[in-house]
């Protein structure tokens, strides 16, 4: 059995524990420690704020689905030290029930779930529309290379085709010379 070689550019193993502990927020115990305190937490801010209500209504309505809204919700507030990785899944259920419920009290049904296909793959239109979006250069790249792959089979189809392409004999004359001068 062989062993990966540690790289140059790989942290040793166990560099996690010479931090200082308690440098980030979930590596100190949670603000509540009951799915029941924090849902209760979660509802109020939301339901005290506004400008967060608005927002999170706003995709709902966009059509950012019920589930994907709980999982950055829950995912967040464990990121910020709110609760506990198993306090954030606990309360998934009961958060999902108090958006769709907000939605509802607003007059329309949200979507709950992502809908799963079959057929996951990205195809190549909504790949390039990322591409472009998130990494133009690489984009542009890659957009010339297939314009240059394009003229190269045209030139081959059409040697192919025609034959080989004859090449213009070198004239004497340039375009500076004129009929008299010659």
């Amino acid at each position: 059995m062989a062993f990966d070689k540690i790289n140059a550019l790989s942290a040793p193993p166990g560099h996690s524990l010479t931090d200082e502990p308690g440098r980030w927020a979930w590596e100190r115990p949670p603000v509540y420690a009951d799915p029941n305190d924090a849902i209760d937490y979660l509802t109020d801010a939301i339901e005290d704020d506004p400008k967060q209500r608005d927002g999170i209504l706003k995709l709902l309505l966009a059509g950012i689905t019920v589930e994907e809204m709980v999982n950055q919700i829950a995912f967040k507030g464990f990121m910020y030290g709110y609760y506990s990785p198993d306090v954030a899944y606990l309360i998934k259920p009961a958060i999902g029930i108090f958006l769709y419920n907000m939605a509802l009290e607003e007059g329309f049904e949200p979507q709950m779930f992502v809908e799963k296909t079959e057929d996951e793959e990205v195809d190549d239109v909504a790949f390039f529309k990322i591409l472009k979006q998130r990494n133009p250069e690489l984009y542009l790249k890659m957009n010339e290379e297939i314009n240059r792959q394009q003229r190269m089979e045209a030139d081959d189809f059409i040697e192919s085709a025609y034959g080989p392409a004859e090449q213009p004999k070198e004239a004497s004359v340039s375009f500076l010379t004129t009929e008299e001068s010659k």
